[in-house]
């Protein structure tokens, strides 16, 4: 059987990131036509090596360099980061930004690495194919980086079409808003407890508080955070048995172009609002129940939310889309394609 390698944050050694869980459902789905392996590669002649993420490159080491001679793929699950950069930043983030203008030198020196952009170039070009998560994605990657590729292939961002299921207790007793992630800037959780307390509505956070970084923002966050409640990190199917019980679904990203919790919401039946910048619209189209918003945009965040609070739960329409388009049963003939030699 073909032996394939998938390589991400915690192959690498560095802390597990969102990403994870996209690489183990890969895993799970390409068992059975290939034998995986995840952890630090030890390839042979015929193997396949697959990285994840490439804004993370510099966690892969010298991973790369050491596959040389096998087959090669990189997933890049690239997330634009320039208006994050110029707008959304905050506290001394904020203001090193506004003296290092690209972003992809400001995270260049927040690595401790040389230029972020060769090396991912370099990477890019060298990679027997690149597996995008939609067309767009190859655009975005050549604005950023001034590469071309050798192939490339589509691999749809998708989540599990179920769970298995879980009790919750949902943290009030009537309709309440529900946002997912880490309470960090990039999330922008704080423009949603703002939002959600000038429309007087109440809301939970599920996710956990990250380091030292971003200490400030997360001790702004706290003093603000009032009468929402926070419920820390959930496990998936505990946050999907939640989203379940919630009338609508925030996620205010500056960079997000997928946003696994918005599919997730919208199969639980969730009213979802979701950054305008990604790919969603373009999977599933124009549905009841989605609303889209410019990233950092306060009023058109806060007017979204009203929205869709008042329309309340949708019909069956947009999970069903996203049960056919976005699920891993959905796609995984793509995958498998977009793996193949």
């Amino acid at each position: 059987m073909r032996r394939i390698w998938l390589v991400g944050r915690r192959s690498a050694g560095r802390r597990p990131g969102g990403d994870q869980l996209q690489m183990d459902e890969v895993a799970e789905l390409l068992r059975g036509s290939w034998d995986v392996q995840q952890g630090p590669p030890q390839p042979q002649p015929g193997d396949t090596v697959a990285f994840f993420n490439i804004q993370r490159w510099p966690d892969w080491g010298e991973l790369f360099e050491r596959c040389d001679g096998v087959r090669r793929l990189i997933v890049p699950l690239y997330h634009p980061l320039g208006r994050y950069h110029r707008e959304g930043r905050q506290g001394l983030s904020r203001a090193a930004a506004a003296v290092v203008r690209d972003p992809l030198r400001f995270a260049a020196l927040r690595w401790g690495k040389g230029d972020l952009r060769d090396g991912a170039a370099r990477l890019l070009g060298a990679a027997d194919r690149v597996l995008l998560a939609h067309p767009r994605e190859a655009e975005l990657l050549r604005e950023a980086f001034d590469v071309s590729f050798r192939d490339t292939a589509i691999l749809p961002a998708a989540v599990p079409a179920e769970l298995p299921a879980t009790e919750v207790t949902p943290p009030f007793a009537g309709d309440f808003l529900l946002c997912s992630g880490r309470i960090e800037p990039l999330k922008n959780p704080l423009g949603v407890l703002q939002a959600a307390r000038e429309l007087d509505l109440p809301l939970a956070f599920a996710g956990v508080l990250p380091g030292f970084r971003h200490t400030g923002y997360v001790r702004r966050f706290l003093t603000e955070l009032g009468d929402a409640v926070l419920l820390g990190e959930l496990p998936p199917a505990e946050l999907r048995a939640l989203m379940a019980r919630a009338r609508v679904h925030v996620l205010a990203s500056w960079t997000e172009l997928m946003g696994r919790v918005s599919l997730e919401a919208a199969l639980a039946g969730c009213a979802v609002v979701a950054p305008q910048a990604g790919f969603l619209p373009d999977w599933i189209g124009e549905v009841e129940g989605l609303w889209l918003v410019p990233p950092g945009d306060a009023v058109a965040l806060r007017e979204a939310i009203d929205s869709a609070w008042q329309a309340g739960r949708p019909g069956p329409e947009l999970a069903g889309r996203v049960r056919d388009r976005l699920t891993w049963g959905a796609v995984e003939a793509t995958v498998l394609e977009a793996f193949a030699p």
